[in-house]
């Protein structure tokens, strides 16, 4: 038996205060009409709460007062009890004998996901776990390479031994007046930038110092409070939990045929990087350091680009034409606006121009510059916040973040249950898919950013290559790093921490063929250096994206009567695409994910298919395949295991 909440109006009691007044009796329920009168209730009542929650949160990202954030974190934890509130209501009823498909659906959202099983004093807990480790991740500094004070000369990396180590974590505290450069920005554009061995050495092990070790054992408890959660919730392990989102056992299926374009790939990296750092570092049959590949967690390779292709880049200065064109942030969004109208989608509301922040402002107000969209739950207020720059990376962003916003106004007339996607990646395939119209040498040609001609049969230009190497270096190392994380994730919940270190290690070399610059052991937590692993979120979605927003991309290119090389394609000024992208965004979460692929392909498939990506990058697999000609293959190697998602 479960228990009933005995109360109307959830929200008016939570912001009373009242919530030890709630009372619950033991029940079964299978009444439609009392689930019809819970849904219509709740949403109301957690469409309101999104809202307040995404003012809170948004007062925050754009002004950074102590004060902002007391009144964001209040409402967080009000929307957590409305949460569990919820939750122990949609329990109550026996879906299973409610024979209306969209009620059954929408209570089955509310019960499979979440911690609210736990119970009170446990899910506090598990919140006061959770804001530890993000708190350390937050506030985690380290101190510059090289020495500041009375010998301000002398280099850290003049201390490593043969064995590769560094000074140990005493010795760099020792400068903690200095020690102040964060991972964002400044680990990160040093890790993208430097091309110095021994400094890319330190800053790597300094950051899973600060990272891992000090909350190695609060991971631990995490790991065992969501795995009870899980098992409150009918589920095995807190593993199982998080990929019942995609609610098709079958919608992971084996993706065969990632592993030779991976493999080409890898090698012409590896040799790049040889060319550069010498056999000394990197076997020319072996795997790669993880600190060279111009990333902190080698998951994204593209800063590699002057590295690994000899000779000057052949593709012009988008980024400069821009500029000479006048074009400003204001510019840039009119311009994504344009895109959208263009295929028959709507322009962005009045609201959406009153309210974004599309640039950073000169007050000092302190806002967070990481681009974002932003659903205010009304179904009128729609936002972007990005601190936009007159650049090629802002110009696709751009279009990637309005992607998001036309979702949102796509699918507002939804129930609040369905206003997402009906898994965490359709969001990010369906902005990618756009972005890789509109980043395309084929569309920048088009609006006069690009005089270089593209659009040749072969599609194999130079500036063709170059622009599929850029987007090989930036999705492929992700997509076999987001399967490590996750499949890392996943044994540790299901087997439990011991070994946990090593097993990170084994399954980035299988998947990604990298290893660590030095020895790491029992007491290291190097999993625990990615905010994604600590903060309990879900990085399958990322894997599963990749190859989803190549099928979109070519659906909709087919529908836009497309003729030669996948990635020549543009949807602008395509009704009929414009058409399709609007029948799937409307859906929202009301359709599952093989129903919506199923829709998408307007009937001849309804799983993922890894087929559009190998066809998109095919130009680049065969070039790749000259450039490697006499290279040899990696003994373990990469990307093996990308042909086994589950």
């Amino acid at each position: 038996m479960v228990r009933v909440l005995l109360c109307c109006t959830l929200l008016g009691v939570l912001v009373s205060g009242q919530i030890s007044d709630l009372r619950y009796t033991e029940t079964s329920n299978d009444n439609l009409a009392e689930a019809i009168q819970f849904l219509r209730e709740f949403d109301r009542e957690a469409a309101e709460m999104c809202n307040r929650v995404a003012n809170a949160e948004w007062r925050y990202s754009t002004n950074g007062t102590e004060f902002n954030k007391r009144r964001m974190r209040e409402q967080q934890n009000l929307a957590s009890k409305l949460e569990c509130i919820s939750w122990r209501r949609a329990v109550s009823f026996d879906s299973s004998r409610i024979v209306d498909t969209s009620i059954r659906r929408q209570l089955g959202r509310i019960v499979q996901q979440g911690r609210c099983g736990l119970g009170d004093g446990k899910y506090a807990e598990l919140q006061h776990v959770l804001s530890l480790l993000k708190d350390n991740y937050n506030g985690a500094k380290v101190c510059p390479f090289r020495r500041i004070g009375t010998d301000p000369g002398t280099d850290l990396g003049t201390f490593s031994s043969a064995a590769g180590s560094y000074p140990s974590s005493n010795y760099v505290s020792s400068y903690t007046g200095y020690c102040d450069l964060k991972i964002s920005p400044d680990l990160t554009r040093i890790m993208e930038t430097s091309r110095s061995e021994p400094e890319l050495r330190y800053y790597w092990i300094a950051w899973r110092e600060k990272t891992g070790p000090p909350v190695k054992n609060t991971f631990m408890r995490y790991l065992n409070l969501a795995n009870q959660a899980a098992e409150q919730h009918g589920f095995q392990d807190a593993g199982e939990q998080m990929r019942s989102v995609y609610e098709d056992g079958n919608f992971f299926f084996t993706v065969n045929g990632l592993q030779p374009l991976y493999k080409q790939l890898f090698t012409y990296v590896r040799r790049g990087l040889i060319r550069h750092y010498g056999e000394h570092l990197i076997r020319r049959d072996g795997p790669i350091p993880a600190h060279l590949l111009g990333n902190m967690w080698a998951q994204n390779w593209r800063h590699l680009i002057d590295l690994i292709k000899p000779g000057p880049p052949e593709t012009p200065d988008v980024s400069g034409e821009m500029v000479r064109q006048g074009y400003t942030p204001m510019k840039i969004f009119q311009t994504a606006e344009e895109f959208f109208t263009s295929i028959g989608l709507s322009p962005m509301a009045p609201e959406f121009w009153r309210n974004s922040v599309l640039q950073k402002p000169t007050d000092g107000s302190g806002q967070q510059c990481s681009a974002s969209a932003w659903d205010f739950c009304n179904k009128v207020d729609f936002r972007i916040k990005q601190c936009t720059q007159v650049t090629l990376d802002d110009f696709i962003g751009t279009h990637h973040e309005m992607t998001h916003i036309q979702y949102y106004m796509q699918y507002a007339s939804q129930p609040f249950l369905y206003r997402e996607g009906p898994n965490p990646a359709f969001h990010e395939a369906l902005a990618n898919a756009i972005t890789l119209s509109v980043g395309g040498p084929a569309h920048l040609q088009k609006i006069g950013l690009l005089n270089s001609p593209v659009t040749v049969t072969n599609g194999n230009t130079m500036v063709n290559i170059e622009y599929l190497l850029n987007l090989a270096l930036d999705k492929l190392p992700f997509m076999a790093f987001s399967l490590a994380l996750e499949k890392w994730r996943w044994y540790v919940f299901e087997k439990g921490p011991v070994g946990m270190n090593a097993r990170w290690w084994e399954l980035r070399l299988r998947y990604q063929g990298i290893i660590p610059p030095t020895g790491r052991g029992f007491e290291h937590f190097d999993a625990g250096a990615k905010y994604h692993v600590i903060s309990d979120q879900d990085y399958i979605k990322y894997f599963v994206a990749t190859v989803l927003q190549f099928q979109i991309y070519s659906e909709l290119c087919q529908a836009a009567q497309h003729y030669g090389p996948l990635h020549t394609c543009d949807i602008y000024r395509s009704r009929e695409a414009g058409r399709i992208l609007s029948d799937v965004m409307q859906q929202g979460a009301s359709l599952s994910s093989a129903q919506l692929i199923k829709l998408l392909t307007r009937g001849k498939s309804s799983r993922l298919s890894v087929e559009p990506l190998l066809e998109f990058f095919r130009p680049l697999e065969a070039w790749l395949e000259v450039q490697n000609h006499d290279e040899p293959t990696l003994q373990t190697a990469p990307g093996q295991s990308l042909s086994a998602v589950v």
